[in-house]
């Protein structure tokens, strides 16, 4: 039992807010894109709200994971790579603003490259920070991309110096997101930009959903809202100006099968619509209104009034 927020550091402020369901005799699955049934039914992580900040987090805050990532050999993200490259084109047209031939751009859990490679074009220099060996790997060799594979710990420690630092879906896997904030402030350039998505666990949607919620899984450790967000950025000197819907577009295949393991009553529709080609072949575009894109800039000082869109 978690007593203590690890945000706010409450003792006793902590409740239980959905009890998981564990099967310790199964080995979590960390391909982020898999749709093993483990992750959906096997490996509910009990998730804890602090009712003085109101942080969600899980029971896995204290296990790290780290080690588990490198050795990531993510098949089914490469199988669907052309539809991740029609969302990471969307997520482009969003933050093509902030893209220019005079920055230096870092994007912390690069994967397999994909973003990386939309958006080296387009600014002075691109790099990329990655655990995932074969990831690291594959990135290199398909696109030419500049992957370092180190901690972003270790690497942010040394201070380098960026324009724009870009974190897509990964804040909810950190050990210390708020560490992370911290060190991300410490290497942006003045006036440098903070771009990174996550869901948000207060959306509509997930209330809807409850505990079947397709996002609670057991590699994501933080369950922000825009506001528990908004008050770790503000203490790492961030300042949160913008926020905007993150649309995905995903292959009919893979939406089948995600559907085959959350909503078992169903699926021998699921199974049947599966055996149809032309629908396999098919991609939509899914904006629940839960995905987000935040945009942040490093405050001078912080006194800044924060702004965020509701």
């Amino acid at each position: 039992m978690i007593k203590s927020c690890p945000y706010c550091a409450s003792e006793d402020s902590v409740k239980v807010l959905i009890r998981g369901k564990n099967d310790f005799n199964n080995k979590i699955n960390f391909e982020c894109t898999s749709h093993n049934a483990q992750n959906i039914e096997q490996w509910k992580p009990t998730l804890y709200k602090c009712r003085h900040c109101d942080l969600v987090f899980s029971e896995f805050i204290g296990t790290k994971f780290s080690e588990n990532y490198t050795k990531v050999v993510d098949e089914a993200y490469l199988d669907h790579i052309e539809f991740k490259k029609k969302t990471f084109k969307l997520f482009l047209k969003k933050i093509q603003n902030y893209l220019n031939k005079d920055i230096n751009v870092l994007e912390i859990g690069s994967y397999y490259g994909i973003l990386g490679n939309l958006i080296k074009p387009y600014v002075k220099s691109y790099s990329g920070l990655e655990l995932s060996s074969h990831a690291a790997d594959f990135s290199r060799k398909k696109f030419n991309l500049n992957i370092i594979e180190e901690s972003l710990e270790k690497y942010l420690g040394k201070d380098n110096k960026f324009d724009l630092i870009i974190m897509t879906d990964v804040i909810e896997h950190l050990d210390n997101p708020f560490l992370v904030l911290s060190l991300i402030e410490k290497n942006l350039n003045d006036n440098g930009k903070f771009i990174f998505t996550t869901f948000n666990f207060d959306s509509l949607f997930s209330k809807i959903m409850g505990k079947n919620y397709p996002w609670i899984i057991p590699m994501h450790k933080y369950y922000f809202s825009n506001s528990t967000l908004k008050n770790a950025l503000h203490r790492s000197n961030l300042c949160l100006f913008d926020i905007k819907n993150d649309v995905r577009i995903i292959r009919v295949k893979y939406l089948l099968q995600k559907l085959i393991v959350m909503m078992r009553r169903f699926s021998f529709l699921w199974k049947f619509l599966l055996k149809i080609d032309f629908l396999k072949k098919l991609s939509v575009k899914i904006d629940l209104h839960d995905l987000k894109i935040y945009f942040c800039f490093k405050m001078k000082s912080k006194n800044y009034l924060l702004f965020i869109k509701k």
